[in-house]
């Protein structure tokens, strides 16, 4: 009966890690597409206009540098879909990276965080990660969260404690990863295979 009662606090998970509001473009196909129309509309109506082109048609001699660009055929509106892609990926990456971040600079909320538990104050820390939101501060959050449930929980050993926080930390991060990392794939493909860049197979 005394082991059971014993062994059942292990039983007992981690505090659930708490997830930040869904940051950034889910559907980044849809970004493509408008990127794809924009390119082609203004390789049409723009490049191809009658006036860059002697005898106004755009089958002639380009007159200026638009009539030379559209002479590079449907390639064009192509590289220009990725490239407003790109442009506007990272715009909304760098957005969304900076609410992730939260209120305060990283370094003044972890010099909050730093003084607070130096000070065994955890309520603090949690008001700070209240304040400040964001991707870390929910990362912390989970771990002292943890702390607490586990220094509160009596009759389980030392690594069955660590084991906890350990546990509640990865998955925090498992829950912020995927914000953090959402879109980049496409950055990091475009840049890949467009021609020009550094590691392009067009190059």
């Amino acid at each position: 009966m005394a082991t059971t009662q014993a062994a059942a606090p292990a039983a007992k998970k981690a505090p659930k890690a708490k997830s930040t509001s869904s940051i950034g473009i889910k559907d980044a196909i849809w970004v493509i597409v408008i990127c794809a129309i924009i390119a082609f509309l203004n390789f049409f109506l723009n490049l191809g206009s009658a006036s860059n082109f002697e005898g106004g048609d755009n089958t002639g001699t380009p007159l200026n540098v638009w009539g030379t660009i559209f002479k590079g055929g449907i390639i064009v509106p192509v590289i220009h879909t990725l490239l407003l892609t790109v442009l506007f990926m990272t715009i909304e990456r760098v957005i969304a990276l900076s609410k992730c971040i939260g209120k305060e600079k990283l370094a003044t909320f972890v010099g909050k965080v730093k003084k607070n538990l130096k000070a065994k104050d955890f309520d603090a820390v949690l008001k700070n990660c209240d304040y400040q939101g964001g991707s870390v501060a929910n990362v912390v959050r989970a771990a002292v969260m943890a702390y607490k449930d586990a220094d509160a929980t009596t009759g389980i050993k030392k690594e069955v404690k660590m084991a906890r926080i350990q546990q509640a930390h990865e998955e925090a991060i498992a829950v912020e990863m995927p914000t953090l990392t959402m879109n980049l794939p496409i950055i990091a493909t475009i840049v890949t295979v467009v021609p020009g860049s550094g590691t392009g197979r067009w190059r």
